[in-house]
């Protein structure tokens, strides 16, 4: 397939109703840096798909660097630190959506397991699929004012699905995930436990007994595995669960504050900007803007 000539880029503006209910495209396009280019980004709240069409170049997600090359593809939580660097002779092209979904961290682990990115490399033939069904959602994220919300959602959904049929085929020998490989039975059962039990959760010595490790050993050993300590990651559930809340009700800030498990508003409020890096409140208000 011939690359695009230039860069560009498209902003979505996905309604409330994408937002709470389906997957929604926020910023798609293509990137052909001329030369050595580099981009450094903390945090955002929302995933990234990354294909590479042509060139080389790096990767970063924490604290590990990942060469990428033509053909290889993508999918990283952009809410762990991360990075991308090309090569100055022959720098990658790619074409890049950043996208969210209300229920896409109950989708990731079923998906791709627990790291934070997951990626597919050596360009096996069945990419191709990927690299249509990615300029196909792009492509309908140009036109601003007919929103194709529908339509690209349904074809994220068939993205990540085939994504993961890929990923599954080869069996790891071309698909590597992000943190600390194969996902010890010991952390499985804790984090399991907290899935079931965040909104009610209180003590990290708890899950260090259910994992059958020692306190300092158990949290060390979570954060190397997932890339938070299980207090973050207990956090990260609670406000999920209350954007959940302040998406699909009406219910007041304080009242969702409670119902997400957190014994005071002040708990919640600093616990949100910690994960969104926006209040409640103006969470809800630029949902109701868009």
């Amino acid at each position: 397939m011939t690359s695009p000539l230039a860069s560009y880029q498209y902003i979505g503006t996905p309604s409330e109703f994408a937002r709470s209910q389906l997957f929604h495209g926020l910023i798609g396009g293509y990137d052909a840096p001329h030369g050595a280019f580099a981009y450094y980004r903390d945090y955002y709240p929302a995933y990234e798909i990354l294909f590479v069409t042509k060139g080389k170049g790096t990767f970063k997600h924490a604290n590990q660097w990942i060469d990428i090359v033509e053909g290889d593809c993508l999918i990283h939580d952009m809410r762990v630190p991360h990075a991308y660097k090309t090569e100055e002779n022959n720098p990658f092209e790619m074409y890049y959506l950043v996208f969210d979904g209300i229920d896409m961290e109950h989708y990731w682990p079923r998906l791709f397991g627990e790291g934070a990115y997951s990626m597919l490399q050596s360009s096996p033939a069945s990419l191709s699929e990927l690299n249509v069904l990615l300029e196909q959602i792009i492509t309908l994220m140009k036109d601003e004012d007919a929103p194709q919300e529908l339509p690209i959602s349904a074809l994220l959904y068939q993205f990540l699905l085939e994504f993961y049929r890929i990923r599954r085929d080869l069996s790891g020998s071309h698909a590597n995930s992000g943190y600390g490989g194969a996902e010890p039975e010991s952390l499985q059962r804790a984090k399991a436990y907290i899935d079931a039990s965040y909104l009610t959760f209180e003590d990290v010595s708890h899950l260090a007994g259910i994992a059958g490790l020692s306190l300092y050993h158990f949290i060390r050993q979570f954060k190397k595995q997932y890339g938070v300590t299980p207090k973050e990651y207990v956090l990260m559930k609670k406000v999920h669960h209350a954007k959940r809340l302040l998406i699909s009700t009406s219910h007041s800030i304080n009242e969702i504050s409670i119902q997400s498990g957190f014994a005071s508003y002040n708990a919640f409020l600093h616990a949100f900007l910690k994960v969104q890096h926006e209040s409640p409140r103006d969470f809800r208000r630029n949902l109701r803007r868009s």
